[in-house]
């Protein structure tokens, strides 16, 4: 085992890490940037080993909060990205230089900055989601078919929603899974 040297396809900053079994499908979030996705999507040999700046802010594994597993996250479906909510509002939209969403997930031009509203409520025992349609300028899809304006409608895990071209994913975590962040 050894050094595990990655570059962000978001930024570009290097970043490294020791090696642990399985760590290609463990996620990883820059620093830098914030992009999170499993290790794979990263670009590793070569044009990642020794490049600069990959000591500089250093990878750890970390466990996440148990109630991460509760709350759940969102994922790129093509990239892997994956985003954990948190409770409460969490504004998903295309990341851009002048965005403001909690949750920037693409550079997907036909992703509005602010294109939907994700609103985890505590219910007894756990934790529900609630899909807001905020009046962003372009459409939202839930499991392949358009939501209305003003739609507030309940989520559960495994649902696909269409932001722009991008598909994302409702999931739960296991929360005995080991996270590279």
């Amino acid at each position: 085992m050894g050094k595990i040297f990655i570059t962000c396809p978001e930024c570009g900053q290097q970043l490294s890490f020791e090696e642990v079994p399985g760590y290609q499908n463990m996620v990883v979030e820059c620093p830098k940037c914030h992009f999170k996705a499993t290790a794979n999507v990263y670009k590793g040999g070569k044009q990642a080993r020794g490049a600069y700046g990959a000591d500089e802010m250093p990878t750890q594994l970390i466990i996440p909060p148990k109630t991460v597993a509760d709350i759940g996250q969102i994922r790129v479906k093509d990239t892997n990205e994956i985003q954990f909510l948190k409770e409460g509002k969490n504004i998903i939209g295309r990341r851009a230089k002048t965005g403001t969403a909690d949750i920037k997930i693409s550079t997907d031009m036909y992703m509005s900055r602010q294109h939907v509203l994700i609103d985890v409520v505590k219910k007894g025992n756990g934790y529900e989601h609630h899909l807001v349609e905020i009046n962003s300028k372009n459409i939202v899809k839930l499991n392949g078919k358009p939501i209305n304006r003003g739609d507030i409608l309940i989520l559960k895990f495994g649902d696909s929603m269409i932001l722009g071209t991008t598909e994302i994913i409702l999931e739960g975590n296991d929360e005995d899974a080991t996270k590279l962040v």
